[in-house]
């Protein structure tokens, strides 16, 4: 799924936003299926929103690490 376009972004900074992406859409997925009345099991939808948090604190992570990286590289070459 190719939800940003990842054009002149680093494969890291790719990476994580594209988990980001992904991880927003498995929690409008998640919240969709809790907010349905006929809906019995809660257990999966609820696992998948607890997923989608982790999985976006992972994507938040890698970009921070990225961008430190990238003023690391500027402050040692300039």
């Amino acid at each position: 799924m190719n939800v940003v376009s990842l054009g002149g972004l680093s494969s890291a900074q790719g990476s994580a936003l594209t988990a980001l992406a992904n991880s927003s859409q498995q929690l409008s997925q998640s919240a969709q299926q809790i907010a349905n009345p006929d809906n019995q099991d809660l257990t999966s939808p609820l696992l998948a929103a607890s997923q989608s948090l982790i999985l976006s604190e992972a994507g938040a992570a890698v970009l921070n690490t990225s961008n430190q990286m990238l003023g690391t590289l500027l402050n040692i070459f300039a």
